[in-house]
Protein backbone atom coordinates (compact mmCIF):
# COMPACT_ATOMS: atom_id res chain seq x y z
CA UNK A 1 0.00 0.00 0.00
CA UNK A 2 1.41 3.41 -0.94
CA UNK A 3 1.63 6.38 1.40
CA UNK A 4 -1.38 8.24 -0.02
CA UNK A 5 -3.58 5.17 0.32
CA UNK A 6 -2.39 4.74 3.92
CA UNK A 7 -3.19 8.37 4.71
CA UNK A 8 -6.66 8.04 3.19
CA UNK A 9 -7.27 4.85 5.20
CA UNK A 10 -6.19 6.73 8.34
CA UNK A 11 -8.46 9.68 7.54
CA UNK A 12 -11.42 7.31 7.07
CA UNK A 13 -10.62 5.54 10.34
CA UNK A 14 -10.37 8.86 12.18
CA UNK A 15 -13.75 10.02 10.86
CA UNK A 16 -15.30 6.76 12.03
CA UNK A 17 -14.38 7.59 15.64
CA UNK A 18 -14.60 11.41 15.42
CA UNK A 19 -17.38 12.17 12.91
CA UNK A 20 -18.10 15.64 14.31
CA UNK A 21 -14.59 16.77 15.22
CA UNK A 22 -13.77 20.07 13.46
CA UNK A 23 -11.06 19.97 10.83
CA UNK A 24 -8.02 22.26 11.10
CA UNK A 25 -7.89 23.22 7.42
CA UNK A 26 -11.61 23.98 7.24
CA UNK A 27 -11.46 26.00 10.45
CA UNK A 28 -8.46 27.96 9.16
CA UNK A 29 -10.24 28.91 5.94
CA UNK A 30 -13.48 29.79 7.76
CA UNK A 31 -11.56 32.10 10.10
CA UNK A 32 -9.84 33.74 7.13
CA UNK A 33 -13.15 34.24 5.33
CA UNK A 34 -14.76 35.71 8.46
CA UNK A 35 -11.84 38.16 8.86
CA UNK A 36 -12.00 39.31 5.21
CA UNK A 37 -14.06 42.47 4.64
CA UNK A 38 -15.35 43.38 1.19
CA UNK A 39 -12.54 44.77 -0.93
CA UNK A 40 -9.92 43.65 1.59
CA UNK A 41 -6.20 43.83 0.99
CA UNK A 42 -4.77 40.44 1.99
CA UNK A 43 -1.25 39.11 2.33
CA UNK A 44 -0.35 35.41 2.26
CA UNK A 45 2.91 35.06 4.22
CA UNK A 46 5.14 32.23 2.98
CA UNK A 47 2.61 31.59 0.23
CA UNK A 48 4.32 29.03 -2.00
CA UNK A 49 2.35 28.23 -5.15
CA UNK A 50 -0.68 26.59 -3.55
CA UNK A 51 -2.94 29.66 -3.67
CA UNK A 52 -5.12 28.40 -0.81
CA UNK A 53 -6.67 31.87 -0.32
CA UNK A 54 -8.06 31.83 -3.87
CA UNK A 55 -11.47 31.17 -2.33
CA UNK A 56 -11.40 34.81 -1.13
CA UNK A 57 -10.52 36.38 -4.49
CA UNK A 58 -14.08 37.44 -5.37
CA UNK A 59 -14.54 39.10 -1.97
CA UNK A 60 -11.08 40.62 -1.60
CA UNK A 61 -9.80 43.60 -3.51
CA UNK A 62 -6.20 42.35 -3.64
CA UNK A 63 -4.26 39.28 -2.50
CA UNK A 64 -0.47 39.57 -2.29
CA UNK A 65 1.75 36.50 -1.99
CA UNK A 66 5.08 36.83 -0.16
CA UNK A 67 7.66 34.07 -0.30
CA UNK A 68 11.42 33.61 -0.14
CA UNK A 69 11.36 31.84 -3.49
CA UNK A 70 10.22 33.12 -6.90
CA UNK A 71 6.69 31.75 -7.15
CA UNK A 72 3.68 32.17 -9.42
CA UNK A 73 0.03 31.49 -8.92
CA UNK A 74 -3.50 32.93 -8.94
CA UNK A 75 -2.99 35.93 -6.64
CA UNK A 76 -2.99 39.59 -7.70
CA UNK A 77 0.78 39.93 -7.19
CA UNK A 78 3.80 38.20 -5.69
CA UNK A 79 6.84 39.58 -3.90
CA UNK A 80 10.02 37.58 -3.37
CA UNK A 81 11.45 38.57 0.01
CA UNK A 82 13.23 37.25 3.07
CA UNK A 83 10.42 37.16 5.63
CA UNK A 84 12.87 36.75 8.50
CA UNK A 85 13.37 40.51 8.17
CA UNK A 86 10.84 43.30 7.70
CA UNK A 87 7.70 42.68 5.66
CA UNK A 88 7.98 44.90 2.56
CA UNK A 89 4.51 46.44 2.79
CA UNK A 90 3.30 49.82 4.02
CA UNK A 91 2.40 50.19 7.68
CA UNK A 92 -1.31 49.73 8.39
CA UNK A 93 -2.06 48.75 4.78
CA UNK A 94 -3.38 45.18 5.22
CA UNK A 95 -6.80 43.95 6.36
CA UNK A 96 -5.93 40.26 6.68
CA UNK A 97 -2.59 38.46 7.01
CA UNK A 98 -2.66 34.69 6.64
CA UNK A 99 0.09 32.14 7.24
CA UNK A 100 -0.14 28.36 6.85
CA UNK A 101 2.76 26.11 7.94
CA UNK A 102 5.24 28.96 7.93
CA UNK A 103 5.74 30.08 11.55
CA UNK A 104 7.74 26.93 12.36
CA UNK A 105 10.35 28.01 9.80
CA UNK A 106 10.95 31.44 11.37
CA UNK A 107 14.04 31.92 13.55
CA UNK A 108 12.61 35.00 15.31
CA UNK A 109 8.83 34.53 15.74
CA UNK A 110 8.39 37.50 18.14
CA UNK A 111 10.01 39.83 15.60
CA UNK A 112 7.96 38.34 12.76
CA UNK A 113 4.70 38.81 14.69
CA UNK A 114 5.58 42.43 15.46
CA UNK A 115 6.17 43.06 11.74
CA UNK A 116 2.79 41.49 10.92
CA UNK A 117 1.15 43.69 13.57
CA UNK A 118 2.76 46.77 11.99
CA UNK A 119 1.37 46.13 8.49
CA UNK A 120 -2.17 45.38 9.67
CA UNK A 121 -4.75 48.12 9.83
CA UNK A 122 -6.46 48.69 13.19
CA UNK A 123 -9.00 45.87 13.50
CA UNK A 124 -7.12 43.77 10.94
CA UNK A 125 -6.52 40.12 11.69
CA UNK A 126 -3.80 37.51 11.49
CA UNK A 127 -4.99 33.95 10.82
CA UNK A 128 -2.36 31.24 11.01
CA UNK A 129 -1.93 27.49 11.19
CA UNK A 130 1.23 25.78 12.44
CA UNK A 131 2.36 22.44 13.92
CA UNK A 132 2.27 21.83 17.67
CA UNK A 133 5.52 20.28 18.99
CA UNK A 134 3.56 18.65 21.82
CA UNK A 135 2.31 16.21 19.15
CA UNK A 136 4.70 13.26 18.95
CA UNK A 137 5.68 13.33 15.22
CA UNK A 138 6.56 17.01 15.52
CA UNK A 139 8.31 16.37 18.83
CA UNK A 140 10.58 13.93 16.99
CA UNK A 141 11.18 16.42 14.17
CA UNK A 142 11.94 19.15 16.72
CA UNK A 143 14.49 16.95 18.51
CA UNK A 144 16.11 16.03 15.19
CA UNK A 145 16.37 19.72 14.34
CA UNK A 146 18.30 20.31 17.57
CA UNK A 147 20.87 17.55 17.06
CA UNK A 148 21.23 17.07 13.31
CA UNK A 149 22.33 19.46 10.58
CA UNK A 150 19.21 20.73 8.84
CA UNK A 151 20.21 19.14 5.54
CA UNK A 152 20.42 15.69 7.13
CA UNK A 153 17.15 16.16 9.00
CA UNK A 154 15.42 17.26 5.81
CA UNK A 155 16.75 14.20 4.01
CA UNK A 156 15.29 11.95 6.73
CA UNK A 157 11.93 13.72 6.44
CA UNK A 158 12.00 13.22 2.68
CA UNK A 159 12.73 9.50 3.00
CA UNK A 160 10.14 8.91 5.72
CA UNK A 161 7.28 11.07 4.45
CA UNK A 162 7.69 10.75 0.69
CA UNK A 163 7.48 14.54 0.29
CA UNK A 164 9.41 16.21 -2.49
CA UNK A 165 12.77 17.66 -1.45
CA UNK A 166 11.83 21.15 -2.68
CA UNK A 167 8.87 21.16 -0.26
CA UNK A 168 10.98 20.52 2.87
CA UNK A 169 12.60 23.44 4.68
CA UNK A 170 14.63 24.11 7.84
CA UNK A 171 12.53 24.22 11.01
CA UNK A 172 13.06 25.97 14.33
CA UNK A 173 9.73 25.50 16.21
CA UNK A 174 10.44 28.50 18.45
CA UNK A 175 6.80 29.43 18.92
CA UNK A 176 5.05 26.11 18.46
CA UNK A 177 3.06 25.33 21.58
CA UNK A 178 -0.34 26.87 22.33
CA UNK A 179 0.91 28.61 25.47
CA UNK A 180 4.03 30.06 23.84
CA UNK A 181 2.15 31.21 20.76
CA UNK A 182 -0.50 32.98 22.83
CA UNK A 183 2.18 34.72 24.87
CA UNK A 184 4.07 35.92 21.79
CA UNK A 185 0.91 37.12 20.04
CA UNK A 186 -0.15 39.14 23.07
CA UNK A 187 3.39 40.46 23.44
CA UNK A 188 3.27 41.69 19.83
CA UNK A 189 0.06 43.62 20.56
CA UNK A 190 -2.59 41.18 19.30
CA UNK A 191 -5.89 40.26 20.90
CA UNK A 192 -6.27 36.49 20.55
CA UNK A 193 -9.76 35.66 19.26
CA UNK A 194 -9.29 31.94 18.56
CA UNK A 195 -6.51 29.57 19.56
CA UNK A 196 -7.22 25.85 19.48
CA UNK A 197 -5.45 22.63 18.62
CA UNK A 198 -6.75 20.18 16.00
CA UNK A 199 -6.01 16.60 15.06
CA UNK A 200 -3.33 15.66 12.54
CA UNK A 201 -3.56 11.90 12.11
CA UNK A 202 -2.11 11.89 8.61
CA UNK A 203 1.31 13.44 9.35
CA UNK A 204 2.93 10.13 10.28
CA UNK A 205 0.50 7.74 8.55
CA UNK A 206 2.95 6.52 5.91
CA UNK A 207 1.65 2.98 6.45
CA UNK A 208 -1.39 1.57 8.22
CA UNK A 209 0.10 0.63 11.62
CA UNK A 210 1.33 4.19 12.12
CA UNK A 211 -2.06 5.51 11.01
CA UNK A 212 -3.80 3.24 13.51
CA UNK A 213 -1.39 4.46 16.21
CA UNK A 214 -2.25 8.08 15.36
CA UNK A 215 -5.98 7.43 15.69
CA UNK A 216 -5.43 5.51 18.96
CA UNK A 217 -3.45 8.52 20.23
CA UNK A 218 -6.36 10.84 19.39
CA UNK A 219 -8.78 8.60 21.26
CA UNK A 220 -6.49 8.51 24.29
CA UNK A 221 -5.91 12.26 24.55
CA UNK A 222 -9.62 12.94 23.97
CA UNK A 223 -10.50 10.60 26.82
CA UNK A 224 -7.98 12.35 29.08
CA UNK A 225 -8.95 15.87 28.01
CA UNK A 226 -5.43 16.68 26.74
CA UNK A 227 -6.47 19.07 23.98
CA UNK A 228 -3.08 20.82 24.07
CA UNK A 229 -1.42 17.68 22.68
CA UNK A 230 -3.09 17.67 19.25
CA UNK A 231 -1.08 18.22 16.09
CA UNK A 232 -2.14 21.58 14.62
CA UNK A 233 -2.55 25.01 16.18
CA UNK A 234 -5.02 27.35 14.48
CA UNK A 235 -5.16 31.00 15.51
CA UNK A 236 -7.10 34.16 14.72
CA UNK A 237 -5.75 37.33 16.37
CA UNK A 238 -6.75 40.97 15.93
CA UNK A 239 -4.79 44.17 15.98
CA UNK A 240 -6.58 46.73 18.17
Amino acid sequence: MNREASRQWTADLYRRYFPRQPDAYTTFLHLAAAACPEGARIVDLGCGEEGYLSCLMEKAGEIIGLDGRPVRGPYSSYIQTDLSGCIPLEAQSIDLAASKFFLEHIEDPPGFLRHVHDVLRPGGQLVLMTPNIAYYPYTVNYILSLFLPQERRMRLVELFSGREAQDIFPVYYRCNTPRRLRRELEGAGFEVLHLRTYSDCEASAVFRPLGALAVAYERAISAMGLDWARGFIVVAARRD
